[in-house]
């Protein structure tokens, strides 16, 4: 006695069946449901299920790709941020700026009004 056939081998000989169809080949979808135990109904469900499965995966990839260039974009600018602030660093020391405290007397710091009670 014959083995059952797996879910993926029906699966890659129905699409091959279609295949062969277009092609103007004869080979019967029925004979290889019937060699895995399953009904032709269920093999093309089979074939259904796996076609939305790999257009998933398909549309998975698309995203990790984007996120990916998405990724390197961020990353070029980041180091691009890093050598302005880099530069302006070294702008500020060179011209003495880095030790510039800039603080307020306290007559220019407007007082609160006293509430009354």
């Amino acid at each position: 006695m014959k083995e059952k056939l797996t879910h993926d081998e029906v699966n890659t000989l129905i699409k091959a069946s279609q295949l062969v169809r277009e092609k103007g080949i004869k080979l019967n979808v029925k004979e290889i449901c019937q060699q895995a135990g399953i009904s032709r109904k269920t093999g093309y469900q089979w074939v259904k299920e796996e076609q939305k499965s790999n257009k998933k995966k398909e549309e998975e990839f698309q995203k990790l790709v984007h996120m990916k260039v998405d990724h390197q974009k961020n990353l070029q600018e980041q180091s691009r941020l890093k050598f302005e602030i880099e530069g302006l660093r070294l702008a500020m020391e060179i011209h003495g700026m880095d030790n510039l405290k800039v603080t307020r007397k306290k007559k220019d710091i407007p007082q609160k009004r006293k509430r009354k009670q």
